[in-house]
């Protein structure tokens, strides 16, 4: 494909039925920023206030996505039973997402890796995410939703599946009305994670009212460069540009002293980074949920925005969020931006608010 989709692609991405999820929720689902900051704070700091909200939707996104960490509402003794102290907090930030109109996805973070292969663990969980969606069957279906997982990573997609059909019948019984978000092991296999190429590996569940999400971070030696998290050969990378060819990283290499990093990197320049690359990795799973008749969307993207060249970040942004937007899929920044930064909104097609 050499400067976006061709004819042929479009025609076979419009050539199925639509998804049964209703376009409402989708275009409600089309452009969102994640809630972080509340992965490692609690959620009664206030950090996130009505005011950053009515931003958001000036800029023009339509969703946040909002981590709901397990041991704020787990209790591993009685998991039938929420933990109380944090749900009036958590009600009034659903209510605060009514009030100023904007959906707001519910995503379950840091869940144990027993509950791939641990029948009672599962038990557990499935008897917590039926609590869970009870205590929120009330709130607008249109503007609600219900995530199963963020960032499985059972040894298989197929081991992941297992779990997930559980938790979506749970869903499902406390929540009848409510659109699920699957989730998308983040490996396809244990020395691939690429949670693109693991999407179209995921089962089909037999409720229709789901939409099934993947995160993009490709080419991880950019997005990442200079993470000082996961993967250690990263804090080594810098400067590192989108798009990229050899002509352009090999001067780069000599600066970079630890082996691992730069046969990674080179390995980057190699495999010319630009916008037709993420396409060919992108239109596999547009056309998966053409073909079967479902929705996806992508939650989380984006690169580290203090570490990554400015100018290729917002090549970067602009690019995916173009990619996906062509193929009809909903999105996800994850790292939080300056609102004001006039730049980094327009990259990402938004309307940029002035002081």
């Amino acid at each position: 494909m050499a400067s976006g989709l061709t004819g042929i692609a479009r025609d076979r991405l419009h050539a199925a039925s639509p998804t049964a999820v209703q376009p409402s929720r989708l275009q409600t689902l089309s452009k969102g920023f994640n809630l972080g900051h509340w992965q490692r704070h609690n959620l009664a700091d206030g950090y996130y206030t009505l005011a950053t909200l009515q931003q958001y939707k000036r800029l023009g996104l339509t969703y946040t996505r909002l981590p709901v960490v397990l041991s704020t509402f787990f209790d591993n003794k009685n998991p039938g039973v929420l933990k109380t102290d944090s749900l009036v907090t958590l009600d009034a930030i659903v209510r605060l997402h009514a009030q100023v109109g904007l959906g707001i996805i519910l995503s379950p973070f840091n869940h144990p890796k027993s509950l791939y292969s641990d029948s009672a663990v599962l038990a557990k969980f499935v008897a917590f995410f039926k609590a869970f969606a009870t205590h929120l069957r009330n709130t607008d279906p249109e503007k609600v939703f219900l995530e199963v997982m963020n960032e499985p990573n059972a040894e298989t997609p197929q081991a992941w599946d297992r779990v997930q059909v559980e938790l979506i019948k749970a869903m499902r019984t406390g929540a009848p009305h409510h659109t699920i978000i699957a989730s998308s092991n983040v490996s396809a296999t244990a020395n691939d994670w690429n949670n693109a190429r693991s999407l179209p590996l995921t089962r089909i569940v037999a409720d229709k009212n789901v939409v099934y999400n993947f995160h993009f971070y490709e080419p991880f030696v950019f997005t990442h460069q200079g993470a000082s998290w996961g993967w250690r050969a990263t804090q080594f990378m810098k400067n590192i540009p989108y798009p990229a060819n050899l002509t352009t990283v090999t001067p780069l290499l000599h600066a970079i002293q630890d082996t691992e990093a730069k046969k990674a990197v080179e390995h980057y320049a190699q495999q010319q980074w630009n916008r037709d690359k993420l396409i060919t990795l992108l239109f596999p799973v547009a056309n998966w949920a053409r073909t079967h008749n479902v929705a996806v969307l992508c939650n989380e993207f984006g690169a580290i925005p203090w570490t990554v060249p400015r100018g290729s970040l917002l090549r970067y942004l602009k690019d995916v969020r173009q990619v996906l937007e062509s193929l009809g899929i909903g999105w996800g920044q994850w790292f939080e931006l300056d609102v004001y930064d006039a730049e980094i909104m327009q990259a990402l097609g938004l309307k940029p608010i002035r002081h």
